[in-house]
């Protein structure tokens, strides 16, 4: 009835529009852009000349009028997509249409799939390798659509450019636009999905390993037949321990038997904050997910914005106090003890930079994981630390440090800016940097309940979860930024003296035993390949230290800064062309098995009680942790007994399994340890600090 219905609006907006006065088409030459009554096109290229075997994309953009739309490759209830038929030289070949994620369009009883306002429709053209420089090639596309408001237009139009063949490609102006509108397709899933049929016209769309926060939809791609779903039904959100669901209603035109794989655009939130993904999924016999108030055992996805800045303060404070911290204690306390008896004024603006730094560091780490996490990357918190190149800059960085601690050389005046290596000489850049430094150290590890705030800030749009991040740098930046406001402690610390200068060489010894600490951390990440480049990096440092020192002048100085950048990044060069090292010696050091999915399912099938640990080599409360707990000698017996199994999933360098998995159970970084017991289905999450004591209990 719907379909008839339909047919007979058509039919009307067609005898209408037949009547309509519409001004008599002008025989113009074809041109990039075209027009309809509501809809111009233009034809867009990635480049401005192509050279031979060149492979770039061009781009039909629409420019839609207020109120109006056009519509996807499958265009819901009602419509058609655009189309494009190429008229191309010989030898050059052009694509099907890449299409951006849709938005659904109500319309009366039907909902349709569209664009409102703009879009950019990208298609990839391959030229011929046997083109030649010199010469030019003429593209055309003839294009059609279906522009609707209240009434339904066909529009058309023919557009076209001409590209010059030369020896070497060159971008156009229009390349930033289509390299804008690639970037925003839908990225592949990320975790996993399939379709379960509930029965009595109900689909259940089932997705697992990408958080959501109460807001999805699902696009189907177009059937040859009959259609996927009822458009214009609602999408139900279920919320599961795994994962989630949309509950989805049976178009009545799907062909009987149906099968799958069923393909299409998943979008996960909404507005600017969406992100959309392309997923297949097959139709598999499974029960429909069963709906929970919250996922998670540590209760991410069940607290309001309110708890996770309340969570995130705290979690920033205690972090003062986690293992990471250590390696640049003697810079905030070098910082703190030269503002002890000077100028309070110029205390309290110490601290205040201090913070500024931190706050600083910890948005824009927390904007460059939100940014790579939208662009489709599955990374997680402390992903900084998985690249070797910066594992590597940071070793050389802790060296430099510490031959300034030793009075090899210096910047600036204030100890904090020594500690620093790039104060100014109001050692308000060093305070700052040093804010920066800390961040960058200790941000990896997670305290307890920064892991509850931060599993909440994944599944926010960006203002949350960047405000969540914020909170958390107040509170790590607090306990500092506040001793420099209180003249009566600051006075109880020790006065400046000779003693000073024998404490600041004796702290150069930590930055010492840091970059050791990181250069072993490069070596568990790329082998031998990280130690070398790591020692090669330092030996340019050390000789960039040497000419500062003894060639003075600007001239001096200038030489060497250039050599040590030129080491720092001739070390960072070759560190990356190394393959990662495999997880299995990682996971067989710790006396454990190397994690995966499939195993943790096949040891449960089992009976056997499963302990996992995910860790990195870069997290130094993850290593106190194996150093004071999993060495003991019960705790190892507990762990490798008959009814335990140990599983190590090493995420020190990159691993999407690993941070879907980490996502799963509402959280984004390291350590984090489960127990699954036989016959439940959810594990245990325990504290990030362990004791044996807790691990044995666990596990009985």
């Amino acid at each position: 009835m719907k379909r008839a219905l339909l047919a007979l609006w058509l039919l009307l907006c067609w005898v209408s529009l037949a009547h309509a006065q519409v001004p008599a088409a002008v025989s113009t030459p074809i041109g990039v852009s075209a027009s309809s009554q509501n809809v111009e096109i233009t034809l867009i290229s990635e480049r401005a000349a192509v050279q031979p075997g060149d492979v770039f994309h061009l781009a039909i953009r629409q420019k839609i009028a207020r109120d109006w739309h056009t519509y996807w490759r499958n265009p819901g209830d009602s419509g058609e997509p655009t189309y494009l038929t190429w008229t191309l030289p010989d030898g050059v070949k052009a694509g099907e249409i890449k299409w951006p994620a849709p938005t659904a369009i109500p319309f009366g009883p039907l909902v349709n799939y569209g664009f409102s306002n703009s879009v950019v429709l990208p298609v990839e053209v391959q030229i011929p390798a046997s083109a030649k420089p010199g010469t030019s090639l003429s593209l055309k596309v003839d294009a059609t659509w279906l522009e609707c408001a209240d009434v339904c237009i066909p529009g058309e139009g023919s557009v076209a450019l001409t590209l010059p063949v030369e020896a070497k490609k060159r971008d156009g102006g229009d390349a930033s636009a289509i390299q804008s509108a690639l970037s925003g397709l839908p990225k592949p899933l990320p975790g996993k999905a399939h379709l379960t049929d509930l029965g009595a016209g109900g689909l259940q769309l089932v997705v697992t390993g990408v958080p959501a926060a109460g807001k999805a939809y699902f696009f189907p791609y177009e059937l040859k037949i009959g259609a996927l779903v009822d458009f214009a039904a609602p999408q139900e959100f279920v919320r599961g321990k795994d994962g989630f669901g949309l509950n989805l209603v049976k178009s009545k035109s799907l062909p009987e038997p149906f099968v799958g794989p069923f393909e299409g655009v998943l979008v996960i939130g909404e507005g600017t904050d969406g992100k959309a993904y392309r997923l297949s999924a097959d139709l598999i016999a499974a029960a429909p997910i069963a709906a929970v108030a919250g996922t998670a055992a540590d209760g991410s996805r069940h607290i309001g914005l309110l708890q996770a800045l309340f969570f995130a303060l705290l979690g920033g404070l205690i972090l003062n106090l986690m293992p990471c911290v250590f390696p640049i204690l003697s810079m905030k306390a070098l910082g703190l003890l030269e503002a002890s008896h000077g100028d309070k004024a110029e205390a309290r603006t110490h601290g205040l930079w201090y913070g500024f730094g931190v706050l600083a560091c910890f948005l824009g780490l927390a904007g460059l994981l939100i940014g790579l996490k939208a662009a489709g990357m599955a990374i997680g918190w402390g992903f900084q630390l998985q690249s070797p190149a910066i594992i590597v800059g940071l070793a050389v960085l802790m060296v430099l440090i510490g031959f300034n601690l030793l009075g090899f050389f210096e910047i600036g005046t204030s100890l904090q800016g020594a500690g620093a290596g790039l104060a100014g000489k109001s050692g308000h850049a060093g305070s700052f940097f040093t804010g920066v430094l800390a961040v960058v150290v200790a941000a990896p590890c997670t305290a307890p309940f920064m892991g509850v705030a931060l599993g909440f800030a994944a599944t926010q749009p960006a203002l949350g979860a960047l405000s969540v991040f914020a909170a958390l740098g107040v509170g790590f930046a607090a306990p500092f930024v506040a001793l420099t406001f209180m003249p009566g402690l600051m006075r109880a610390l020790p006065r400046p003296g000779p003693w000073m200068s024998r404490l600041r060489e004796a702290l150069s010894f930590p930055m010492f035993a840091t970059a050791i600490w990181l250069i072993w951390v490069s070596s568990a990440q790329v082998g031998q390949t990280g130690v070398l480049a790591a020692l090669g990096g330092v030996l340019f440092a050390g000789l960039a230290v040497w000419i500062w020192r003894t060639w003075q002048g600007k001239a001096g100085r200038a030489l060497a800064l250039v050599i040590l950048i030129s080491g720092l990044v001739g070390a960072g060069a070759y560190v990356t062309q190394a393959p990662a090292k495999a997880a299995d010696a990682a996971a067989t050091s710790l006396g454990g098995e190397p994690w995966t999915p499939a195993r943790v399912e096949a040891l449960q099938q089992e009976g056997k009680t499963v302990f996992v640990n995910f860790t990195a080599d870069w997290c130094v409360t993850c290593k106190v942790n194996e150093v004071t707990v999993f060495a003991d000698p019960d705790v190892r017996e507990a762990l490798n007994g008959e009814k335990a199994v140990y599983l190590v999933a090493d995420w020190t360098s990159r691993d999407d399994v690993i941070a879907q998995a980490l996502a799963s159970h509402g959280r984004v970084g390291v350590p984090l340890y489960l127990v699954y017991k036989p016959g439940v289905a959810e594990p245990k999450i325990l504290p990030q600090l362990l004791n044996a004591e807790m691990v044995k209990a666990a596990l009985n």
